[in-house]
């Protein structure tokens, strides 16, 4: 066991944020059925909590790794500041999309954008069908300034054991 290369980490959380785009696209074609802003609500709050799930997700998975390879004394000290790094990368990634809606907002590249960008579909169609608002793909961007935080997060939450269920259950005890 030897730690991951950067590439294989990047790749790895790409592969996490193509699922959540995935499953955002999922979530909003379900909810979609039902017609109103209450559902398109739900959906767009369910797509974007699926999207930053998978991207933590990928950031704990190899936050474990590294610690069970600093608990056999194969790994001497993590680099934390790796993920931030990953996160600004995916983050520039997938603002790519939102920026060329910046300069082409017509109705053919908004659908376009809208299933490249699924974990924003449900939240973009709240401004309407064939037309968004100017400043709606700053928002977009805005949101997805996340991923780093959540990349960062995930990892500390992964190597510190923050969210084991026997720390959370069982205290312990001072001695």
């Amino acid at each position: 066991m030897q730690k991951k290369s950067f590439l294989r980490v990047f790749l790895e959380t790409l592969g996490y944020v193509l699922a959540g785009n995935l499953l955002a696209l999922v979530v909003t074609i379900s909810l979609g059925a039902f017609n109103g802003n209450i559902a398109l609500g739900i959906s767009a709050f369910c797509s974007i909590t699926l999207f930053f799930a998978c991207v933590f997700s990928a950031a704990h998975k190899d936050g474990e790794y590294e610690r069970k390879l600093q608990r056999r004394k194969v790994l001497e000290e993590p680099d934390p500041n790796r993920w931030i790094m990953v996160g600004v990368i995916i983050w520039v990634l997938i603002c790519i999309p939102c920026v060329l809606l910046i300069f082409n907002p017509q109705a053919g590249f908004l659908l376009a954008f809208r299933l490249s960008v699924a974990s924003m579909m449900a939240f973009s169609l709240f401004f309407g069908s064939s037309s968004i608002p100017f400043w709606t793909p700053l928002v977009f961007i805005g949101i997805f300034a996340l991923i780093p935080v959540a990349c960062r997060l995930g990892y500390y939450v992964g190597y510190y054991e923050k969210a084991m269920l026997e720390n959370i259950i069982y205290k312990k005890q001072k001695k």
